[in-house]
């Protein structure tokens, strides 16, 4: 095999909690902010050049945080993110 598939669910020791369409990148940025969660919040392979080229509209950003912030950090987006993804 020429190639390995990198797993995506961890990032220099972050763990992945959800990647995050950009109308709600903002907005999940400053609920982790304001719940003092330190994030990384990146766009994997091209798809930086993509949002660059495309300005954006379709590109998700995954948001990593540290393992121990994990599950409040999955919380916030569960109670905040998901619902306004559903009502829109």
């Amino acid at each position: 095999m020429f190639f390995r598939v990198k797993d995506k669910s961890e990032y220099d020791g972050l763990k992945l909690v959800k990647a995050v369409m950009p109308n709600f990148v903002g907005m999940y940025s400053e609920i982790l902010r304001d719940n003092d969660i330190p994030f990384i919040a990146r766009q994997e392979g091209a798809a930086g050049y993509m949002k660059i080229v495309t300005g954006g509209l379709l590109i998700p950003e995954n948001f990593y945080v540290k393992p121990e912030d994990y599950d409040k950090a999955l919380e916030l987006y569960n109670a905040f993110i998901e619902i306004e993804a559903e009502e829109n």
